[in-house]
């Protein structure tokens, strides 16, 4: 990717970071004021109840910081968190407006300094965001698109972490876990799926029809 083209899909992220917080928040209102199904789930009574939320932000905002610094020297990188950022956070908004879910008893309002001034509703904090997890999708991706091996170790750490603090807030279900992890590495794998699938040579008819008659 040259670096004009990069620098001119970088002035086009705040415009589209505006659409998207514009529209969430209005989505965030409805969601939270719908009345949605609470889920049994056995798993969470093995994890302390803590609240984790500036830990929770720690881990975030460093990792993508990490990968970020990490990654300066390679913009095909740093274009592709942003674009299956916004991928990702498209297919959960589709999914949270398809499955509505009550939070799960015990809740602990997770506090978010930069999600509350931009994506989440101005009136009331947003519990009802549930299938799938973001904040583990989130981590998960940077670690599917770190290069270093240094990197990627320690962003091992850090999705492990992002998992035990999430759960311990009962901010989500552990369904909310798996689906972060299932939805994320599809969202990953499908343009090499898509490449390889337009890049099988097909079979010419004459070709086929002569490999019958012989056989």
């Amino acid at each position: 990717m040259s670096d004009y083209k990069f620098a001119l899909k970088l002035l086009l992220v705040p415009g589209l970071f505006f659409v998207y917080s514009a529209l969430t928040q209005n989505l965030g209102e409805y969601v939270e004021a719908r009345k949605g199904v609470l889920l049994h789930d056995v798993l969470l009574e093995w994890f302390p109840s803590y609240d984790f939320s500036v830990w929770v932000f720690l881990c975030l905002y460093g990792s993508l910081l990490l990968v970020v610094l990490t990654h300066l020297n390679d913009p095909k990188t740093i274009w592709r968190i942003i674009e299956m950022h916004f991928l990702i956070a498209i297919v959960r908004q589709v999914c949270i407006l398809l499955i509505a879910l009550e939070p799960p008893t015990g809740l602990i309002v997770l506090r978010d300094v930069f999600l509350e001034n931009t994506v989440y509703p101005r009136q009331s904090p947003l519990t009802k965001d549930l299938f799938f997890s973001g904040h583990v999708a989130s981590v998960f991706l940077y670690y599917l698109l770190a290069r270093e091996r240094w990197v990627k170790q320690v962003l091992v750490f850090s999705v492990v972490a992002m998992v035990f603090m999430i759960l311990s807030m009962r901010v989500h279900y552990t369904y909310d876990v798996y689906g972060a992890f299932l939805f994320t590495f599809l969202l990953y794998k499908a343009p090499v799926w898509w490449r390889n699938y337009r890049n099988v040579p097909e079979v010419a008819p004459s070709v086929s029809a002569e490999r019958i008659h012989t056989n």
